[in-house]
């Protein structure tokens, strides 16, 4: 009767852990402002984005890595980061990310690039329909560019505000 019991019990509880892939696209909009002597400037663009995120998910949180590309009008950003999340029962989803690597890339041959200095990222997502989330992410990326003359290791920092739709499925 034990054996049976323990059985019982062992094949009664749902496996809720597993591999994550979650491929997102949307929109967003980034602010930029400039932080040099002499310099006071901000800059508002709209964007797109696409992306990936890969990990393993276990009950409520799930972590892995993140792997995004915005498109502006003349080059794109690609971000590479480590999330943390939590998905709660009651259709609403949080993560924070920290961004380790981003390259920035201009269509322009002559354009200049900054340096990847720092950038973290949270997110709020909506699981009320099937196999969609619907997400809310804000992002803050900070680069560095060494514009000549007094303008060495200008700062410039990045505020995104994205809305994506991701598709999360656990394998």
């Amino acid at each position: 009767m034990k054996l049976l019991t323990i059985v019982l019990v062992l094949f009664s509880f749902n496996a809720s852990a597993g591999f994550l892939i979650e491929p997102y696209a949307g929109m967003g909009n980034y602010t930029s402002t400039v932080d040099a002597t002499g310099i006071d400037g901000e800059d508002n663009e709209a964007m797109s984005i696409f992306g990936a995120r890969l990990g393993y998910s276990f009950i409520l949180l799930s972590a892995g890595i993140d792997y995004e590309v915005q498109t502006i009008d003349d080059g794109s950003f690609t971000n590479t980061s480590l999330f943390v999340g939590v998905d709660l029962p009651i259709l609403l989803r949080f993560w924070g990310k920290y961004i380790i690597s981003a390259q920035q890339s201009a269509d322009d041959s002559s354009a200049v690039t900054g340096d990847f200095t720092s950038g973290y990222a949270v997110g709020l997502g909506f699981t009320g329909l099937p196999f969609v989330s619907l997400n809310l992410e804000a992002q803050q990326v900070s680069y560095e560019y060494d514009l000549g003359g007094s303008l060495d290791d200008t700062k410039i920092d990045f505020a995104n505000l994205l809305f994506t739709v991701s598709f999360p499925i656990n394998l």
